[in-house]
């Protein structure tokens, strides 16, 4: 995706407003082209809220640009809105630090940072722009973080990011309604035929069966109102590529990751009228590996929600990669990573301007959810990885040589099969999946980047297909820690003895063992099998598996330990057994 897409026809006649904003076409937008109805609502918001709006002056505006960009780290924004910076910005004004904020830690802002800017000289048009701004610079940030857009001819390397100081807020704000009283001519209820707020209002009551208190509180200024609502049209409302439910899912999964209240509201109740129940909505929130969602789906939130923006939410980049061997297309892909930015830019209005929830909130995010659990984020460690054995082979039929996925199949699929035995237990299930397997690899190795070895790769296929199948079998079982088995604790706990006569055969033995590991919990078994049976090391394990290598060395230990559980009967001697109970 760090390849900008070719745009055949005259940019400057297609998109006239970025190339008078910029002087150019940016490799940001061409990576877009895949959806150009997107780039052109983008383009209109731009040109809407930067160069038309006149509240605030276009070097105040770029100023927050870059200052966004600095704080989230992309050094291609920063390159971008830094070219387009008239002046050095003074990063003491009221005006950045609000902006910085909104960026940084919007759960945190609050009424009175509104207040601050309004005595400054600030009126409430002026500070909305000020938000807006805000969220188009994280929005732009997000998709650049996603699609990875090579730096353009006419940009010149960012330089070295000043350090800028964002304090980390101390208090949760209370709740205390809308930050901005702006008003305008015509309810945005009203059903009126004039100006361009009622095509707007029109829209959104059309899609969401009212207008909700986000887009009502921006009805002062309804230019910006209609470039939002054609951005929302052009992204969530068009079902070109992504369906229409999984977008909201992905609204949903980014607003529960930014802690952003109204948004998980708002979403949630629009997938209730598109079908989805609210308690499945409401897993998704608190760990959408829990929910029903299908394999495919739940790996599009588990990419998509490491573009959210609170940070230290994820330490992870955006994997295309993984998005498309589950099968999703370049349409899909590139939508995905759009449809979070606008999460986030939604996040961020939402967030500045203070909208109240339109429903009762079902979840109410507070301070106890700055902390997630470890398993979002992937392994982490110092050690070197060793090199892939099949880095040459990899490369061979990325060019087109097609015997050398032959010799990865017989490299591989010995172990790959093994997986999906243990998972599945059934020979003729695990034949049929590995052919599968294999299929899906050899469609997607074109993707393959290298990031992790050829075989986590390859191994996370398995267990992803492997898993699906299971779900298809029987209710989806809960993948994460502390669900489903807290009752277990381990009593045979005892050394296993090593008494010739209690050994049995090695052939019973297998086959003891072999049933015991498929009696465990899913997500033990899996740890389990990579780990002990497939011998892959804790990090290539914790990377095929999602998890960050606490996690997978818990669920390892817990997994044998239920192991020993289920095995102490055959090797630990009875006269030991009966004496730990006349201790006892």
């Amino acid at each position: 995706m760090s390849q900008p897409a070719t745009i055949s026809n005259d940019p400057a006649r297609l998109y006239p407003q970025l190339v008078a904003a910029y002087g150019f076409l940016p490799n940001l937008f061409r990576a877009q082209s895949a959806i150009p109805q997107t780039i052109e609502a983008e383009q209109r918001l731009i040109d809407t809220v930067l160069v038309r709006q006149d509240g605030l002056s276009r070097n105040r505006k770029d100023a927050i640009l870059n200052a966004v960009a600095t704080v989230r780290g992309g050094d291609y924004c920063r390159a971008l809105f830094g070219h387009s910076l008239a002046t050095v910005p003074d990063h003491s004004s009221a005006l950045l630090d609000f902006s910085l904020k909104l960026a940084t830690h919007g759960p945190w802002v609050s009424g009175s940072d509104l207040l601050g800017l309004k005595s400054s000289g600030f009126d409430e048009k002026a500070v909305l722009e000020a938000i807006v701004t805000t969220g188009i610079g994280v929005m732009l940030c997000t998709v650049a973080d996603g699609l990875r857009p090579l730096l353009d001819p006419e940009l010149r390397s960012a330089a070295p990011a000043e350090l800028l100081n964002v304090p980390e807020p101390v208090e949760w704000p209370k709740p205390s309604g809308a930050h901005l009283s702006l008003s305008s001519d015509s309810s945005p209820d009203s059903g009126s035929d004039s100006g361009t707020d009622s095509r707007a209002c029109g829209v959104l009551r059309e899609q969401f069966g009212f207008v909700p208190n986000l887009y009502r509180l921006q009805n002062a200024l309804p230019e910006l109102l209609d470039a939002e609502v054609r951005l929302l049209e052009s992204v969530l409302f068009n079902e070109g590529g992504l369906n229409r439910v999984q977008k909201e899912c992905i609204l949903l999964a980014v607003s529960a990751a930014n802690l952003n209240t109204y948004c998980a509201t708002l979403h949630s109740q629009v997938l209730s009228i598109l079908g989805i129940p609210l308690e499945e909505s409401d897993r998704i929130v608190e760990d959408h590996r829990t929910s029903a969602l299908s394999g495919m789906d739940r790996a599009l939130l588990d990419e998509t929600r490491k573009l959210a923006t609170l940070p230290g939410r994820s330490s992870q980049r955006f994997e295309t990669e993984r998005l498309g061997t589950q099968g999703f297309t370049e349409v899909q892909i590139v939508e995905a990573v759009v449809v979070s930015g606008v999460a986030n830019f939604l996040n961020m209005v939402q967030a500045g301007i203070g909208a109240t929830t339109d429903f009762p909130p079902r979840r109410v995010f507070g301070p106890k959810d700055l902390y997630p659990s470890s398993d979002d984020s992937r392994p982490i460690s110092d050690a070197t990885l060793p090199e892939d054995p099949d880095t040459a082979l990899v490369a061979r039929v990325q060019s087109g040589n097609i015997d050398g996925f032959e010799e990865l199949v017989r490299r591989h699929s010995r172990r790959i099969f093994g997986t999906l035995a243990g998972l599945l237990g059934n020979v003729d299930d695990a034949h049929d999946a590995t052919q599968e397997v294999f299929l899906k690899a050899f469609e997607n190795i074109g993707r393959f980047q290298g990031r992790s070895k050829f075989s986590t790769w390859l191994t996370s296929i398995a267990i992803n297909a492997g898993t699906d199948l299971l779900r298809q079998r029987k209710p989806s079982e809960p993948l994460e820690e502390g669900q489903g088995d807290e009752g277990f604790r381990p009593r045979q706990v005892q050394k296993w003895a090593e008494d010739p006569e209690r050994l049995l055969a090695a052939s019973q033995m297998n086959e003891l063992v072999r049933e015991a590991v498929l009696r465990l919990p899913e997500k033990y078994r899996i740890a389990v099998l990579l780990r002990d049976i497939n011998q892959l090391s804790t990090e290539e394990a914790a990377a095929a598996l999602d998890l960050s290598v606490p996690a997978l060395k818990a669920r390892v230990l817990r997994g044998r330990l239920m192991l020993r559980e289920s095995l102490a009967q055959h090797f630990v001697r009875q006269d030991k057994i009966g004496q730990d109970k006349t201790d006892a």
